[in-house]
């Protein structure tokens, strides 16, 4: 089998990025040597992104919670 086109491995490799595949089997898939070239793929998928913003949102709001919790006793404490 030969080397297969560069917009096929490019647009493949991004596909497989999105549904969670391996660097390694992306790598053999579209015949690059580069680990960084890869790596390029998966950083740019859309589900990556995601992923990351969620983690992003889940720890603010999670942060978000733990401080308005730990304030709540001083808070109601408070002479008002």
């Amino acid at each position: 089998m030969g080397k297969i086109p560069s917009v096929v491995a490019s647009s493949s490799a991004t596909l497989l990025a999105d549904a969670g595949v391996d660097i390694t089997t992306i790598k053999r898939h579209a015949g690059w040597k580069s680990t960084t070239v890869a790596e390029g793929y998966v950083e740019n998928s859309i589900e990556n992104k995601t992923k990351i913003a969620n983690q992003v949102l889940v720890g603010t709001t999670t942060s978000a919670i733990t401080k308005t919790v730990n304030y709540l006793p001083q808070f109601l404490s408070m002479d008002r």
